[in-house]
């Protein structure tokens, strides 16, 4: 055997002896991932850990990195293109990805397709609770927009047009679906007010949407997408859902994430003054966010995760949301009578 493949081979089995996943030390004999990360890499791996399914975090001698892996390729190329030229035109709140030897950034290997970025160690966790994590994010938004509009030209890669309208109705589609199995654990009457509510917000957009100037949009801004680092930066991360569209629409779900964690206050959402002028010529905007989109995702989410004895394995995010309905509908009936 030659001498470099035995040190490699003798690298990869140090490394699963330093594994904090027992349970997966056989795995690992099994498989070659990490034997073909060490080789088509340069660093030099010291231990991982597991965060999730197909998700790593690797310990090496040039620091710290997340392996994330794809069940299928989709738009790897579009989504790592474009955090690239991101990245090289100033915007420095996103994930770096890491070349391989080959100079490609995917490694396909067991069936998956593996990219490995820069890990951003965090100081605490983001939250939407805290007034400075809602402010920072949004800067870290419009950060990201001011960018990723001028890039638009640039782009060689596919990222689709913007399509919101559409997968809501897809989703109140399916929320009507599992409106009957979904009034045996919550009050019918508030499940059929949200799915009236729902329909007149689809309609009304039709109606009153305007066009703006296009940015690639992030398309997921939930808390998790969101870091803030040991230096306080925030990150923004995970462009799984990139789109190009009006960036009205990811302040449209930005709003609608943080408004539930602000009990729907209307004081205390307008020191939030960004979203309230931005919008002044935008009325749509204010119907996009009557839309509960929230709830129609977790609505389905609840539905669809059932335990062995045919009840929800989860239903508290459905239960928080829901319990801030009434308030919702006073804080839309506040601005334009848009809920009567």
């Amino acid at each position: 055997m030659k001498s470099g493949m035995k040190d490699q081979i003798l690298k990869v089995r140090n490394l699963m002896m330093k594994t904090d996943q027992t349970i997966f030390r056989d795995d690992f004999n099994r498989n070659r991932l990490f034997f073909r990360l060490t080789h088509e890499t340069e660093l030099q791996i010291q231990s991982y850990s597991k965060i999730k399914q197909n998700l790593f975090k690797i310990h090496t001698d040039e620091g710290i990195y997340i392996l994330k892996g794809y069940h299928e390729y989709g738009n790897l190329d579009s989504i790592i293109q474009f955090s690239c030229l991101l990245h090289k035109n100033g915007f420095r709140r996103g994930a770096m990805y890491q070349e391989f030897s080959d100079g490609r950034y995917v490694l396909e290997e067991q069936g998956l397709f593996w990219v490995l970025t820069y890990f951003i160690p965090s100081s605490r966790r983001f939250t939407y609770l805290k007034e400075e994590d809602r402010v920072d994010g949004l800067l870290a938004l419009r950060e990201f927009h001011h960018y990723s509009k001028q890039l638009i030209p640039e782009l060689t890669c596919d990222i689709p047009s913007e399509t919101t309208v559409q997968k809501w109705g897809n989703r109140l589609e399916l929320f009507e679906q599992y409106a009957p199995f979904l009034e045996k654990w919550f009050n019918p009457g508030v499940i059929s007010e949200i799915l009236y509510y729902s329909h007149f917000s689809l309609d009304a957009l039709s109606a009153n949407f305007t066009d703006s100037e296009d940015v690639v949009l992030h398309g997921d801004i939930a808390s998790h997408n969101l870091i803030r680092s040991t230096d306080n930066i925030v990150y923004l991360i995970d462009y799984d859902l990139l789109s190009v569209g009006n960036a009205e629409w990811d302040y449209v779900q930005y709003a609608s994430r943080i408004l539930p964690f602000l009990k729907w206050n209307r004081t205390r959402f307008k020191m939030h003054s960004f979203l309230e002028e931005n919008f002044k010529d935008h009325p749509w905007f204010w119907v996009a966010l009557s839309f509960p989109m929230d709830i129609l995702r977790e609505g389905n989410r609840f539905s669809q995760t059932m335990d062995e004895d045919g009840g929800p394995s989860s239903y508290a995010n459905l239960s928080f949301f829901i319990s801030t309905w009434n308030l919702r509908k006073q804080f839309l009936t506040n601005y334009n009578n848009l809920i009567q």
